[in-house]
């Protein structure tokens, strides 16, 4: 990133509230966790009752099975059997968090459960102290986790009050891009951006690059797409919003491929498993981490280019078998509106039953975008519910966000509420919530982020030390969503000292023209690159504001050899274009086409073949460039 920090008159006031409530959760989570409460517990009466007077062995197994995982072969001998239980039920638990199988956690327990009754009804020794053993375990771990849980929530008011304090003279800032005009890609951008175009402007049902891991967690092929096309956005949008050619035209190729059967079957299997259904319809119930990813990837395609191709009918065909579901970008964003408009806790599931906070920031954009685009009324519609479902049933009593949490149960895990979830969330929540997302970002760099040693360190968590789109142990993975947050935040400081460090820690490899992380999944190297071309406030900007006007009406670069031409700037005021452009490799004379121009208008050109240029009865124009190095190429009205 090569913006200046923020200017020092974005400095504004100072302070950030944090109320420390006085209960653990808002009154949905109360609600579901009650529910589940009372489930629970009747259930284990009957089962408890079951075991306590029941004359039959084998309903005794099968009630002490029903009240613990294995719990029926306590009851008839069997150790190993029960271990074996264990495991397999906390397997069962990760394909339940992983790809929201709720049916595998039952079905381990429900087996053990009635195999330990067939060992009773066969005559297997059985140990009768198992009938008060297990419910009285049961009982001591409830209420162990109970008095866990207050203590937890007691220490994290402490921490809320103690953060409370400090970030009431936090200063507050607003951080927004730098105007001028003079600002262009470097080198080592151009080269990242061809890593980028590279993957993404192979034929459609090629995925040469792309990291082959998943398709329900984040190596899934669906994030490197969403990310490749949000860094192409951002950069088009900051530093070359009049280049429209192959720059646009990989971005559709991105958004294209995510209709493709490999991309998204995953749904098919999540609905059945997950929400019991063979309705396979990709964004109508649930799956926010589709709908809300590619609601975004539409609206900035669309807000930078004024493209509004994907509104016409069946624009996005999503097909399975002999089945097809047309979906368009009206119908992406009405889908994300309507999942959150029935929701109980507004904000809506991935997987099924499974909210993650940070994956309904890009639904919420989406709806934002919707609004700015197209004038509809959604935002208007659930956003004051949304931002109290925000605060009330996801804001921990210590002042972060949490990560997940249960649509069904109300449970969450603690493990996922970590610096990178903070970092991720906090820029993605910067257009709808600034001033919760900058409070976000000011507890990470005060509390998470340590500068002062060799090397910049972040305190990790759960999965912090892994890279998540490829799930192996990474030092530096971890390095860039702090980054993207930096970048975001205004804190070009902290970025060039975490940059620096990467590249010593992890060098990227530089062949062809191109810069990639080789140590770093794809997903990683997109999301390192929407950091890159981000100035302060970029992905707000990218959301909330979009180009100048002038920037969709005023001449554009519409055709351009990739990768022969490269563009480090591309501008206009509405009547002039103004460009940089470097070769890909060798010198070359570049042909490009320029559109938007007044039909028939004659203009000046500069560090052209030809100094007068005369637009066509469709204000369409050809231009020869010689280019050997850096070029400024500037097109003006002939006076």
């Amino acid at each position: 990133m090569t913006l200046s920090t923020v200017e020092p008159e974005h400095a504004t006031d100072v302070g950030y509230p944090l109320t420390v409530p006085s209960r653990p959760n808002g009154p949905a989570v109360r609600r579901l966790l009650r529910r589940t409460a009372i489930g629970t517990a009747l259930f284990g009466t009957v089962a408890t009752l079951i075991s306590s007077y029941s004359r039959r062995s084998g309903h005794r197994a099968a009630a002490l099975g029903a009240l613990v995982p294995g719990g029926g072969y306590i009851y008839t001998r069997s150790p190993f059997r029960f271990l074996a239980t264990l495991g397999g039920f906390a397997a069962s638990l990760v394909a339940w968090f992983g790809s929201g199988n709720i049916l595998a956690p039952p079905l381990v327990w429900l087996a053990a459960a009635l195999d330990a009754r067939r060992q009773a009804d066969r005559g297997r020794a059985t140990w009768d102290g198992a009938r008060l053993a297990v419910p009285a375990a049961l009982v001591t771990v409830a209420a162990a986790g109970a008095v866990a849980r207050r203590r937890a929530f007691r220490t994290a008011q402490e921490r809320g009050r103690e953060r409370a304090r400090y970030l009431a003279t936090a200063p507050r800032i607003d951080p927004r891009p730098k105007d001028s005009a003079r600002d262009e890609l470097s080198v080592d951008d151009l080269a990242t951006l061809r890593s980028l175009f590279d993957r993404a402007l192979q034929p459609l049902d090629r995925f040469d690059g792309f990291t082959k891991v998943d398709q329900f967690q984040p190596a899934a092929t669906r994030y490197q797409l969403n990310f490749l096309q949000y860094a192409l956005a951002m950069s088009q949008l900051h530093w070359t919003p009049s280049f429209s050619g192959y720059l646009s035209a990989a971005q559709r190729n991105l958004i294209d491929k995510l209709t493709l059967p490999p991309v998204w079957r995953y749904w098919a299997y999540e609905q059945m498993w997950g929400n019991l259904s063979l309705d396979w319809d990709p964004m109508k119930r649930d799956n926010v981490m589709l709908s809300g990813y590619l609601g975004m990837m539409l609206g900035t395609y669309e807000s930078n280019t004024g493209d509004d191709r994907y509104r016409r009918r069946g624009a996005l065909p999503f097909r399975l078998g002999k089945r097809t579901w047309p979906y368009n970008h009206d119908m992406v964003s009405a889908a994300v509106h309507d999942n959150m408009a029935r929701s109980e806790m507004t904000l809506f599931p991935c997987e099924p039953n499974w909210v993650y906070s940070a994956c309904n920031m890009t639904g919420i954009n989406t709806l934002m975008l919707s609004d700015r685009l197209h004038d509809t009324r959604f935002v208007e519609s659930v956003g004051d519910e949304f931002r109290r479902a925000l605060h009330d049933e996801f804001i921990t009593p210590d002042g972060r966000v949490t990560a997940i949490r249960s649509a069904r149960l109300g449970v969450t895990i603690p493990m996922l509420t970590s610096t990178i979830a903070d970092s991720g969330l906090a820029t993605m929540l910067h257009a709808f919530d600034p001033e919760l997302a900058q409070r976000c970002w000011t507890i990470v760099r005060r509390e998470f982020v340590d500068t002062s040693g060799t090397e910049p360190t972040i305190v990790l968590r759960g999965w912090d030390a892994i890279d998540t789109g490829n799930y192996k142990k990474s030092q530096v993975a971890s390095f860039v969503p702090v980054m993207w947050g930096a970048a975001e935040m205004g804190d070009t400081e902290l970025y060039d000292v975490l940059a620096a460090s990467l590249d010593r820690q992890s060098p990227p490899t530089e062949a062809n023209g191109t810069r990639w992380y080789d140590e770093l999944s794809t997903n990683m190297n997109a999301m390192l690159a929407v950091a890159r071309f981000s100035p302060p406030g970029g992905f707000r900007a990218l959301i909330a504001d979009g180009p100048d006007p002038a920037t969709l009406t005023g001449p554009v670069l519409d055709e351009a050899a990739y990768p022969d031409v490269l563009v480090a700037s591309a501008r206009t005021d509405g009547a002039d274009l103004r460009m940089v452009l470097w070769p890909g490799a060798n010198p070359t004379r570049a042909h490009l086409g320029i559109k938007r121009l007044v039909p028939g208008g004659r203009y000046r050109a500069q560090g052209t073949v030809d100094d007068l240029v005369t637009a066509d009865d469709r204000g369409h124009a050809s231009v020869s460039v010689d280019l050997t190095g850096r070029t400024e190429v500037v097109l003006a009205p002939d006076p």
